[in-house]
This record gives structure tokens, C-alpha cells and sequence, in this order.
């Protein structure tokens, strides 16, 4: 049911996705101009030493060669271009500024997006006000700011931690020596439920802030209160949309040599917005539309308009 009303407000609310473009296309823009300032120095030294021809040779000879002998040219590669980096510490400011930009800036800045989306559903879902999405993002800027930064790091934490019991996984697999597929098909499907357990598990946190117009701690426990209220739907929901979306990227980047990413990818963000808000209306049984005059009504409150009815009757 969440998947299924996730899609049909996609729909009725398609035009979103292009002002996600629009922003994702701003941060991207403004990510490559300031990273490439910073790393022309780095990449004129890595270029004297000849890593990005070893690249380009590698990637040319990746499917003739043998893997052994790939995962040689790999590691040469990395020596060479860490050997680089160890030999200049004159840019000891540029590669800290590099690493705090991919790693925090970026997705920080990303992320700022989600509570104006937020905003612009819930209007949309309650009474079908349309409600702009740069007014939103302003209105909201300091609100987005602290949730952004919050969950960050919260996210950082849980990342971290399911990586490493994902290594610890790979090396219990590799000293079985189950063979190279059964591992990647094992790491594939534990990624898969990694994402979507993530998902789950904070999938209410940002619309709670929208609909109680709350803080953003207030609305964290709130978030966890709403999701083990319907775990189990709401997590099989994002196992199966994290499977869809990955086929969809994957298939469409194959057949238009990744430049449908331009769309799918703002597409697939906009999209676990809108089941975040799906999730959390799901979970508190509250009516939300989906189309023009189309409302999704729970069971729950359905029986009470009937009983009002009936006592209105008698």
C-alpha cells in the first residue's frame, strides 16, 4: 500500500521532480567548480606521474584481462597515486578541504532539499495546496539547516557501524572461500537491505518536523514511535522500492550510457521523499490525498465516520 500510493503521488506531483534537477544540478555545479580549483595542483602531479594513463589502460584492457592482473594494475595505480600525494605536503589544505567537501559539504547541501519537499507534499496530501518550493526552502533554511547537520551524523554513526559489519561479513565469506559470485550476490543483497533498513528506520523523522512543525530532536522520537508502529510494512515497502529504483537506474544508465542519471537519480531522490511522507501519514492513520479529489482513507477512521453517521441518524 505505501509503495503503491508512493508511485501515485509521483505521479500527480511529477513536476517536482524537475525543480529537484534544478537544485541537484546547482549543488553538482557548484561542487565541481570549487573541488576542481582546489585539486588543479593534485591532479597536474598525478598527471606527471602518469596515473590517469595507467586509468585509461586499465579500463581498456578490463575486460581481455585477467582479474588477477587488473587487481595488479589497481594496486599499482593506488601506490602511485598515493605516493604522489605522500610527496607533496604542500597540499595538506587542499586534500583536507577535498575530503570535507565530498565527504560533508556535498551531501549536506543535498539534503537541505528534503525538508522543503517535506513542506510541499504535506500541503499537496492534506488539502492539495500547492506550495512553492524555493518559498519552502527559504522559509525553512534554519530548520533544514539543523536537521541536515543532525542527521548527518546520525546516518555517519549507522553507516559506519554496518560497514564494518560488512567487512566482518566479507572476511568470514572469503575464509570459506565460497567463490567470488556467491560473495557478490551476498553483498548485494545485504546492501540492499542496509538501504532500506536505513531508510526505514528514519523514514519518519522529516515528516514529523513538517506535519508537527516540531524541532528536530522532539521529532526523532517521535520518527521511532511512528516506525516500529508499522516496521515491518514500512520496511518491506523500502526494500521493494530500493530494489525498483536500483533496476531502473541500472537499466537506463546501461541503455543511454548514464546520461538518463541526469533525471533518474533527482527522480529517485524526489521518490523517497514522498514514501517518508507516505510512511509517516501510514503510520499515524491519517487521510492524505494522492490524485485530484482521490483521498487514501484508513480503515480506522472509515469505521469511526460510520459510527458518527449512525449516532447523527439516530
Amino acid at each position: 500500500m505505501i509503495f503503491r500510493n508512493t508511485i501515485r503521488l509521483l505521479l500527480s506531483n511529477f513536476s517536482n521532480v524537475w525543480k529537484v534537477l534544478l537544485y541537484y544540478i546547482i549543488c553538482i555545479a557548484l561542487t565541481i567548480g570549487v573541488c576542481y580549483t582546489i585539486a588543479s595542483p593534485i591532479l597536474s602531479k598525478l598527471s606527471e606521474a602518469g596515473v590517469f594513463k595507467s586509468i585509461v589502460d586499465l579500463l581498456n584492457s578490463m575486460i581481455s584481462s585477467v582479474p588477477s592482473k587488473s587487481v595488479s594494475s589497481l594496486n599499482d595505480i593506488l601506490n602511485t597515486a598515493w605516493q604522489v600525494l605522500v610527496n607533496n605536503p604542500q597540499f595538506g589544505f587542499n586534500y583536507a578541504f577535498l575530503i570535507i567537501w565530498i565527504l560533508f559539504i556535498f551531501p549536506f547541501t543535498l539534503d537541505l532539499a528534503q525538508l522543503a519537499l517535506g513542506e510541499v507534499l504535506y500541503g499537496f496530501m492534506t488539502s492539495q495546496v500547492k506550495y512553492s518550493f524555493s518559498g519552502r526552502f527559504i522559509k525553512n533554511i534554519s530548520k533544514s539547516l539543523l536537521y541536515s547537520l543532525v542527521r548527518y551524523f546520525v546516518i555517519l554513526i549507522f553507516n559506519f557501524s554496518v560497514v564494518l559489519l560488512l567487512l566482518g561479513i566479507v572476511k568470514l565469506v572469503a575464509i570459506r572461500t565460497i567463490g567470488y559470485l556467491f560473495l557478490g550476490l551476498i553483498i548485494f543483497a545485504f546492501t540492499l537491505c542496509f538501504i532500506a533498513l536505513k531508510h526505514t528506520l528514519f523514514s519518519c523523522w522529516m515528516p514529523a518536523i513538517a506535519v508537527l512543525d516540531c524541532g528536530v530532536i522532539k521529532a526523532i522520537k517521535q520518527n521511532f514511535r511512528c516506525v516500529f508502529n508499522k516496521f515491518f510494512s514500512i520496511f518491506s515497502n523500502y526494500l521493494s522500492l530500493v530494489l525498483t529504483a536500483f533496476v531502473i537506474n541500472a537499466i537506463f544508465c546501461v541503455f543511454t550510457f548514464s546520461v538518463s542519471l541526469v533525471v533518474t537519480l533527482p527522480l529517485t531522490a524526489f521518490v523517497f521523499v514522498i514514501c517518508q511522507m507516505v510512511s509517516y501519514f501510514s503510520s499515524q492513520g491519517m487521510r492524505y490525498y494522492v490524485y485530484q479529489d482521490v483521498f487514501i482513507s484508513p480503515k480506522r477512521i472509515e469505521e469511526q465516520d460510520k459510527i458518527t453517521k449512525l449516532k447523527y441518524l439516530i
